[in-house]
C-alpha cells in the first residue's frame, strides 16, 4: 500500500506478508516520524488487528509520536486485513484507493 499525504508532503509504502495468524509488516517512508514506528512494528497479531484499544499498532503509533491524523497506522491495518483475508483483495484492487476528502 502507498500512503501519499500531501498535507505533510510525505510518502510511505506499507507491505504486509501473512505468516500464519501473524502478519509481517515492512514500512519504508521519507517521513522521519514514521521511521521509529516502522522500526518497532514488525509482527502484528490477529488481536492487534481486531482490538483497536489494545492494539500494538496504535500503542506504537502513540509511543513513537505519530499524530492522530497520520494515515500510516490506518494503512497498516488495511494492508494486514487484506493480507489476512479480512478485506477482499479483489475488491480492494478494483477500487484501488480509499480517500479522505476535505469539504468546505
Amino acid at each position: 500500500m502507498r500512503v501519499d499525504a500531501p498535507i505533510c508532503d510525505h510518502q510511505t509504502i506499507v507491505t504486509a506478508e501473512r505468516s500464519g495468524d501473524e502478519t509481517l509488516v515492512t514500512i519504508t517512508s521519507d517521513c522521519k516520524s514514521v521511521h521509529g514506528f516502522a522500526d518497532r512494528l514488525r509482527m502484528v497479531s490477529m488481536s492487534d488487528l481486531m482490538d483497536l484499544e489494545g492494539s500494538m499498532i496504535m500503542r506504537m503509533a502513540t509511543e513513537t509520536g505519530l499524530t492522530p491524523t497520520c494515515l500510516v497506522p490506518v494503512a497498516v491495518y488495511n494492508a494486514c486485513w487484506m493480507e489476512q483475508g479480512l478485506i477482499s483483495k479483489n475488491l480492494a484492487m478494483q477500487r484501488r484507493s480509499i480517500c479522505i476528502e476535505f469539504l468546505d
